[in-house]
């Protein structure tokens, strides 16, 4: 199996993406999909739920979360990362 078929995740209408790097939340708009920024790292992350029997419990949700984007330092990592396989 392709390493990059293990990292795909199904990501939502509904799915907020937070993007760390420039302190915004991505969504889909009620005419465009869902699009995550070319060369976004996304990892997974968990943000507390508001609500509070949910706070109370300290529940939490997962959610994607984007670090970083992509650059040449990080395309010569992933070069090397794949040839010492």
């Amino acid at each position: 199996m392709d390493r990059r078929e293990l990292l795909r995740a199904l990501l939502t209408r509904g799915t907020p993406v937070y993007d760390l790097v420039h302190q915004r939340v991505i969504r889909a708009g009620p005419e465009r999909p869902l699009e995550v920024p070319e060369s976004a790292v996304v990892v997974p992350g968990a943000r507390a739920v508001t609500s509070e029997w949910g706070k109370a419990s300290g529940l939490s949700l997962y959610t994607p979360v984007i670090v970083k984007y992509r650059d040449a330092r990080t395309d010569a990592a992933t070069a090397l990362e794949e040839w010492l396989r």
